[in-house]
């Protein structure tokens, strides 16, 4: 992508949220952080935005900012029939009467799909998981109190304690921006706490992520990959990351195959 361009993409995500990661832009840009790193300082100088460590701050944040990383529309279209099949393993989980937790996310939120015949019991703060389930299911579900994002069309509370705390759970599903040695990462800090907040309301927690997501890095850790019982995945991943998930002492499960 040619450097003017870059800029205007920067200033554009900038005008959006009041924080800009380096992260964020490397992926969104397909550009090294070297060059990032670059861009921001030279708009910074130009009086374009304020630098700030690990990104870009807008001179004028958006009263009502949006959540850090891709949009649901976007990450919708990114490897869809792999998060079905992973969904799907999710789902091959469940029995009748369970009591769930599912957290947003386009690959947990493809598990609705399969969740339409079955008897659960759910709490979400996915408003798609909601929304479907309402309409097409016999599920009971439960969505906490809060703002519903629309880009990322997720629930969330700006409340520490909220009805997550009176719920408790047979299985959480989870999903992530990316999974590395320091633990399960996202992008954001509203969602970290959201996902925190349920992380140990459930008897097993589930991670749903495709393989692609190995490959990701954050500076935002929701908890130690040791935290997880399941990792759900596809048969990209690479054996690197199949022992780190082994020696974490996570079952590993390859959405299309048997149970590793």
């Amino acid at each position: 992508m040619h450097e003017i361009e870059r800029h205007r993409v920067i200033l554009s995500e900038v005008d959006t949220r009041p924080v800009v990661t380096v992260t964020y832009l490397v992926e969104m840009l397909g550009s090294s952080e070297a060059t990032v790193r670059r861009d921001i300082a030279l708009l910074d100088k130009k009086g374009l935005l304020k630098r700030v460590r690990g990104g870009a701050e807008s001179l004028n944040p958006p009263s009502d900012a949006s959540l850090v990383g891709r949009p649901y529309s976007v990450s919708q279209t990114l490897n869809t029939e792999v998060k079905r099949n992973i969904a799907k393993a999710a789902t091959d989980l469940l029995t009748d009467k369970m009591s769930i937790m599912i957290s947003g996310g386009t690959t947990t939120s493809a598990m609705a799909e399969h969740m339409r015949n079955m008897k659960l019991q759910v709490f979400t703060n996915s408003f798609v998981i909601a929304d479907q389930l309402v309409k097409k299911s016999k599920c009971s579900v439960t969505v906490p109190s809060g703002k519903i994002h629309r880009e990322q069309n997720i629930i969330l509370s700006p409340y520490p304690t909220d009805i997550t705390t009176h719920i408790f759970a047979d299985m959480l599903f989870i999903s992530a921006y990316g999974v590395n040695s320091h633990g399960v990462m996202e992008t954001d800090p509203q969602i970290v706490q959201a996902v925190m907040k349920f992380i140990n309301r459930a008897d097993q927690r589930v991670l749903l992520v495709d393989s692609t997501k190995f490959q990701n890095r954050s500076s935002m850790i929701i908890c130690p990959l040791s935290h997880i019982d399941i990792v759900i995945t596809d048969d990209g991943i690479d054996n690197k990351s199949k022992d780190m998930i082994e020696s974490a002492g996570c079952r590993l499960i390859i959405a299309g195959q048997q149970k590793q």
